[in-house]
């Protein structure tokens, strides 16, 4: 049997780096370092404004001042470091500092993301505690994520386009856009990072060279997981990568890759153990899922609205009154909990978990919006078509690149197609592996499509882009010399792609055929269910208890009116506790919703209190579904 190898060189390979690449790698890094201590002053002089949970950074600031990795009670902060952390103070001084303090446990927060507060601090000890400060911590990312982005281009594409792909990069809305918050763009690097190590594997068969690789890869993943949770999503690309990719044979070389694998695997888990061992449950990554399913994402993703949805606000508060409301009456048998007692992020798995087994067409959906969303991310103008606080000339300039990019939206996905089917037609293999990398990288961030956690992504589009222009580009100038896939190669190319493009939408297509009749099901038995009239809002739930806890009802609102309804569902609560809900009832239609009152231990609280209605629409409490799955639903006749 033949290996891969023995024929002629593939038409698009890891292309080898020379000494003049680190030299411009090294102007790339010096160039976006002067960038960004550039801009971030004229982002906040545009009146942008930084968000990174700075009211966290206790331990950061006492780090600094030299008093150990520690939070401080609300009673033993000090006024000017409360100052400071409410952002109404830009310094503070450690001579404020009490020779005694009152600590306090670490929030779940200052011990996920410790790496990051840590960084911070070597920061202020040099140049003082200072949010402005941050500017060069911020700086040095930014910097490392452009240099590594230009070596990531030179393994795809020769030195003049990896130029021009950074400058894109460099100059990108959504790229600077992300760039002052701290916490979501520390991920950044990391994920170019993983790229270049992808390539490394591919091209390496050296059993040192893999297991040096591999312990480089899970030292900078095991920094990068302190700094933002969402790195340790790096490891799956990697890993799919070393095993299935690349000229050798599938077995070949297998000691060496398991190798490579187990001390990645080994030197993550050491570097990252203070955060592992610290992580604990916390609310784990369903909390962030079911946030994602709320209806302010389903524009974002192109999604349609329908007639139910699973959230329609973005709030941690309501998405935990969900879960706990659910777990309460799945498994507790009862319309009130006690969130102490409840395991929230079991119950937020079970919860997730629940809503895609009913609703599997919806999910799937969701990750072909991501697919298509993901792909045109370097032509979207949601940060505007220059970034924010840059005047004149620049400006001009930023404003000629959004014309540019805006010309050619529409076209990502297009040149990922054609992507896979050279690679496809030169290893069908590779051609597979390809394809997984790609919907992974596009599908995820359905999770939660917002800009701050997909704007990183936007680099590997510039990356298609500039890898399919150096194809045609050597290939005009038949630099391949005869190398270049036969028709029959071609066209077993476009085959595999059209098989694996076909596949997926069966796959959409049986998950929604999945979904329909457990979906309808669950509307009629809504429908069916027993309509108790209210006479009084306020008689809904109990008195408030001594102890926290979740209560919870299912409103049936029904409008016999002409026209449409103005309907409001009020709530009292503080700003971020207050989930009140103004709609338009279409006529005759029937609208079923949760209500929940809330009290939590730090003397916040949500209760729904009143709907404002006029008198055509009635309002009742659906009663005997507790055991259902409580959505918010609209049906009409």
């Amino acid at each position: 049997m033949k290996s891969r190898t023995d024929g002629p060189p593939q038409p698009s390979p890891v292309r080898p780096l020379s000494r003049f690449d680190i030299y411009i790698a090294v102007a790339v890094f010096i160039l976006s370092a002067i960038t960004a201590s550039l801009y971030l002053p004229a982002f906040r002089a545009g009146g942008g404004r930084a968000e990174f949970y700075q009211d966290q950074f206790t331990p950061a600031v006492m780090s600094a001042c030299g008093r150990g990795y520690v939070a401080l009670t609300g009673a033993g902060t000090p006024p000017s470091l409360q100052a400071f952390l409410d952002r109404r103070a830009d310094r503070f001084s450690c001579a404020d500092l009490p020779p005694q303090l009152a600590t306090a446990p670490l929030s779940t927060m200052q011990s996920a993301f410790k790496y990051l507060m840590v960084s911070a601090s070597l920061v202020w000890r040099v140049r003082g505690v200072a949010w402005n400060a941050i500017d060069t911590l911020l700086a040095a990312l930014f910097a490392a994520s452009l240099a590594a982005g230009y070596i990531a281009l030179r393994l795809v594409a020769g030195p003049v386009l990896s130029i021009i792909g950074v400058l894109l990069w460099l100059g990108s809305p959504l790229h600077l856009g992300n760039l002052p918050h701290l916490r979501d763009y520390s991920k950044t690097p990391f994920f170019v990072v993983t790229l270049i190590a992808m390539a490394v594997v591919v091209r390496e068969r050296r059993p040192w060279h893999l297991v040096l690789a591999g312990a480089l890869f899970g030292i900078a993943q095991g920094v990068g997981f302190g700094m933002r949770t969402d790195v340790i999503l790096n490891f799956a690309p990697f890993v799919l990568v070393l095993f299935a990719a690349g000229a050798q044979r599938l077995l070949e070389n297998m000691p060496a890759k398991l190798a490579c694998a187990g001390v990645a695997i080994l030197a993550f888990t050491v570097v990252a153990w203070p955060i592992l061992r610290e992580y604990g449950e916390a609310e784990g990554l369903a909390h962030v899922g079911i946030l994602g399913l709320t209806t302010p994402f389903d524009e974002p993703l192109g999604i349609r609205p329908g007639p139910y949805d699973f959230g329609y606000l973005y709030n941690d508060s309501f998405a935990g009154a969900e879960v706990n409301g659910d777990w309460a009456r799945s498994r507790l048998g009862t319309n009130s909990t006690s969130p102490s007692a409840t395991p929230y992020a079991k119950a937020a798995r079970a919860y997730y978990v629940k809503l895609a087994t009913i609703f599997p067409g919806d999910f799937l959906t969701r990750m072909a919006g991501a697919v298509v969303q993901t792909m045109n991310l370097p032509f979207s103008i949601t940060y505007g078509r220059a970034p924010a606080g840059v005047t004149g000339v620049l400006a001009s300039v930023a404003e000629w690149r959004t014309s540019m990019v805006l010309s050619l939206i529409g076209t990502g996905p297009l040149v990922a197609i054609l992507l896979l089917i050279i690679v496809s037609a030169s290893s069908l293999r590779d051609g597979v592996v390809a394809f997984a990398l790609f919907l992974f990288w596009t599908a995820y961030p359905c999770i939660q499509f917002h800009g701050r956690h997909t704007f990183h992504l936007e680099f590997l589009v510039i990356a298609a882009f500039m890898a399919l222009f150096s194809l045609v580009a050597r290939a005009a100038r038949g630099a391949f010399q005869g190398s270049w896939p036969k028709p029959l190669d071609i066209a077993r190319g476009v085959a595999l792609v059209l098989v694996l493009g076909i596949a997926s939408v069966v796959v959409i297509s049986i998950g929604r055929a999945i979904q329909t009749p457990g979906a309808r099901a669950l509307l009629q038995s809504y429908e069916q269910a027993t309509a108790e009239p209210l006479a009084s809002p306020a008689s809904v739930f109990e008195p408030t208890a001594a102890r926290p806890r979740t209560q919870q009802a299912m409103l049936g609102l029904e409008a016999m009116c002409a026209e449409p309804a103005s309907v409001t569902v009020r709530y009292q609560g503080a700003k971020d506790q207050d989930f009140t809900r103004s709609m338009q009832i279409p006529s005759r239609a029937r609208v079923f919703m949760p209500v929940y009152a809330m009290d939590s231990a730090n003397g916040q609280s949500s209760r729904f209190t009143a709907v404002e209605a006029p008198s055509c629409v009635r309002v009742s409490r659906i009663r005997g579904i507790d055991q259902l799955l409580w959505i918010d639903a609209t049906l009409t006749p």
